[in-house]
């Protein structure tokens, strides 16, 4: 069984019984947690749930104590429940990889195995081990894919954390706190209590998430490439400054940036052939980043897919070079953001 989102899986919870194994994975570690906390209240009961669940770290736990867990006898009764939190398949051992696969094709009765994975990422489609965890999963038990909310969800969200601090956010403060924090709902999370515990009660004005909350990468990154793509070299360089100066890595910075232009060209690409932003989105990985295809293709018209292409090129130059050369990352970078302003609004010969 799979479930794509966290709609059908919550349904799922309320009105399903248990199945023997859960693997719960995802773009937003905050929902991976939230319902694996879920699903441990389905399965325990409150008075059995000291003595009927065992959490383990995979990173020192070998599979023996898992099947050791899963196979104990509940001394209080009902429904034992084990949880691996943050399993890495690729670096497992060829011995306990097969004890791997040996466990998750039968389980004993009256216990159930979560596999939780709010911090390491499940790759899907290069890892074959994953392929095959994910597999076996899926035909003893369910595989919940929990990517994100969208933006308009991700703002109820916050108002209504809000609401339970005492205060109220706008849907104005709403929208300049993802733009200035990203959409990661834990990092949301901290700066809502951080706005809250400031504000006391009453309306947290947009102000207030401009003063307070600590301004991500990504979105520093975006006014970077919004700079070039505006023809404000200066504005760009001083902005390129700015993140050296908060101490952020060259190689973080320059893969920030190429996430922005490959959004571009995907955007071009889908508009020559007569697709839409939601056709975009529909396509690659925008759960709850809707807003970033409605950004790129403000913008696509004014440059050609080839000018786009050709600084896709030369980003992956870039990343080549700082990760193999020993020149100052620093100027590398300044010297990248001009020659994408040269291939965006000069002739391109010249760069």
């Amino acid at each position: 069984m799979r479930f794509e989102n966290e709609q059908a899986f919550l349904h799922h919870l309320k009105e399903d019984p248990c199945l023997p194994v859960y693997l719960l994975y995802g773009q937003q570690g905050y929902l991976v947690r939230l319902y694996a906390k879920k699903l441990r209240e389905k399965i325990l009961s409150p008075s059995a749930a000291d003595w009927n669940f065992t959490r383990f770290e995979a990173a020192r736990t070998g599979i023996d104590e898992i099947s050791d867990a899963l196979e104990s006898v509940s001394l209080s009764g009902g429904t034992r429940c084990v949880q691996l939190t943050d399993l890495e398949a690729d670096k497992l051992s060829a011995a306990e990889w097969s004890k791997l696969k040996e466990r998750l094709s039968a389980f004993p009765q009256d216990a159930v195995l979560i596999l939780c994975q709010p911090n390491v990422l499940v790759d899907t489609k290069k890892s074959a081990r994953w392929k095959a965890v994910i597999k076996q999963v899926e035909r003893a038990g369910a595989v919940a894919v929990l990517d994100g909310r969208s933006r308009r969800e991700t703002i109820r969200f916050l108002g209504a954390l809000c609401q339970k601090n005492g205060c109220t956010l706008p849907p104005a403060a709403g929208e300049a706190l993802i733009d200035r924090c990203g959409d990661d709902m834990l990092a949301l999370t901290q700066e809502v209590q951080k706005l809250c515990a400031y504000q006391g009660e009453g309306e947290i004005p947009a102000e207030a998430v401009q003063k307070l909350c600590i301004r991500q990468l990504d979105a520093n990154v975006f006014d970077l490439s919004r700079r070039i793509l505006g023809k404000n070299l200066s504005g760009a360089l001083e902005n390129l400054q700015e993140l050296f100066d908060m101490g952020n890595e060259p190689v973080a910075i320059l893969g920030a940036l190429n996430t922005s232009f490959i959004d571009l060209y995907r955007c071009k690409t889908a508009r020559e052939q007569g697709l839409s932003a939601a056709d975009v989105t529909a396509s690659f990985s925008y759960k709850g980043r809707e807003f970033r295809v409605k950004n790129a293709m403000r913008e696509v018209d004014r440059f050609t897919r080839k000018q786009l292409s050709h600084c896709i090129s030369l980003l992956a130059g870039t990343d080549y070079q700082l990760k193999s050369g020993r020149a100052d990352p620093q100027i590398v970078l300044q010297q990248t953001a001009a020659r994408l302003f040269l291939i965006l609004h000069r002739q391109e010969e010249l760069v």
